[in-house]
């Protein structure tokens, strides 16, 4: 079983609508609506994948519910800490030419009460889990340690996988928890605000690579967006580069990705076939409209096209 751990999780709706003007009256073309947030759309994906999930998280109001209805659905069982606040609901308008614009609503603060209920069930599920992984935003009332708390509550059990950013991925790369996060996977404009200084070229990325390692993280990968992933895997960095494909909705493609690396590390898979199978995940996400899914016929048909090196063999 693979546990994924929703703090912030959101509705998404896609809205296709012809252009953005600002001042003015729109009407979307085309509506879709699916439970998101991004430990939510790993675990959909690794559903999709064949994959047994857990999901834990916070959730209220009737948000909550229609995406504990949906996640019911796909076949994730949910242990889910009730809130009093509403669960937010995240807007991706997609224009014509392929631009996407994000609106996202916070997420419903949560309570101290809240928190320790969620850490205790955390911490049954890890004592069950060949992974947990750990993603998404934080919403009011988490301290910025959060992740740092939750990592403990798994205890060195198993394999985790913490996707965060800003000040909860610089929180948690500073206290350099013992033990650490499996893995981590900012894409490379969170891992640029994480180091502070651009990350322009290859080299660039296979140093900051090493610099997660250095705070304790086994497995740093970092994402690219069109480019793929790159990784340190056993000491080497390694880069995953999937094939040109025309785009439809890339939001919820780094998710895809954390699925295909838990699902990976949970079939013990060796490094290159975990890379090639997250970056076939990632890949596959852009071809769909909804957020953060994938179609398995997708999936299968991208790995053989999933191009997979070391980053020096490439001479970069």
């Amino acid at each position: 079983m693979i546990c994924t751990v929703s703090l912030n999780p959101a509705v998404d709706k896609y809205l296709r609508v012809a252009s953005l003007r600002r001042g003015e009256h729109l009407e979307a073309e085309e509506v879709l609506a699916s439970a998101g947030g991004k430990a939510i759309n790993v675990a959909g994906v690794l559903r999709v994948l064949e994959e047994e999930v857990e999901l834990l998280g916070f959730f209220g109001g009737f948000t909550g519910d229609y995406i504990l209805g949906e996640v019911a659905r796909e076949g994730i069982r949910a242990d889910p800490v009730e809130v009093s606040g509403l669960t937010r609901t995240a807007f991706v308008l997609v224009e014509a030419d392929g631009s996407e614009t994000e609106v996202v609503e916070p997420g419903a603060p949560v309570g101290a009460d809240d928190i320790a209920a969620l850490r205790a069930k955390l911490r049954a599920a890890a004592a069950r889990a060949a992974v947990v992984v750990l993603s998404g935003s934080v919403p009011a009332g988490c301290p910025d340690d959060i992740y740092v708390q939750l990592l403990g509550d798994c205890g060195g059990r198993c394999p985790v996988i913490v996707d965060t950013s800003r000040v909860h991925l610089r929180t948690l790369l500073a206290a350099r928890p013992e033990p650490g996060p499996t893995m981590i996977k900012p894409n490379r404009r969170e891992a640029e605000a994480a180091v502070g200084h651009a990350l322009a070229r290859a080299d660039d990325l296979a140093r900051v690579l090493e610099q997660f390692a250095a705070c304790g993280v086994a497995m740093p990968v970092v994402s690219d967006g069109a480019a793929g992933l790159w990784a340190r895997l056993d000491g080497q960095v390694w880069h995953a580069r999937p094939p040109a494909l025309v785009r439809v909705n890339s939001v919820g493609s780094g998710d895809a990705a954390v699925a295909g690396l838990a699902a990976g590390l949970a079939r013990q898979s060796p490094p290159e076939e975990m890379l090639r199978l997250a970056a076939a995940c990632g890949a596959a996400n852009v071809l769909t409209k909804e957020c953060g899914a994938v179609r398995r016929e997708d999936v299968e048909r991208l790995l053989g096209q999933i191009e997979v090196v070391r980053a020096e063999s490439r001479g970069e």
